[in-house]
């Protein structure tokens, strides 16, 4: 169906026909076969999903989606000042702070070159721990 035009979906809508003067999916595929003969062949489930996305939306335009939402330069802003500010917030109460997604709050971290950590206190030094030479 990704070939068929706004204008092949009419067609196919006005050979379906309406009210008590309609024709079976079988012989709409052999009509527009016959009148469009250059395109790949349409199948039964095709006319099917043509009608029953015209009953439900009541047109046949395609439907954009949404782009997504992308932050202002403000926004990306506040949040960095914000973590300026208390680099110890984390990004999932910064989020709830700003009303804005967690992903969108990391997605603004990683364009500033910054990586959200977490802190695991322990109680004495791990293997992978830097090694200093102190005076006492």
């Amino acid at each position: 169906m990704v070939y068929l035009t706004e204008m092949h979906t009419i067609t196919i809508l006005q050979m379906t026909g309406y009210v008590d003067r309609t024709r079976t999916q079988a012989e709409v595929v052999r009509l527009f076969q016959e009148e469009y003969p250059e395109l790949p062949p349409i199948s039964q489930g095709t006319v099917s999903k043509i009608e029953k996305q015209f009953r439900e939306r009541g047109h046949v335009w395609k439907i954009k989606k949404n782009p997504p939402n992308k932050l202002s330069d403000d926004h990306k802003l506040d949040v960095m000042l914000m973590l300026e500010e208390n680099p110890h917030t984390s990004s999932r109460q910064t989020a709830s702070a700003f009303n804005i997604s967690h992903s969108s709050i990391l997605r603004v971290l990683t364009e500033n070159q910054m990586h959200p950590y977490k802190l695991v206190p322990t109680n004495e030094l791990t293997e992978g721990d830097f090694e200093t030479n102190s005076l006492l």
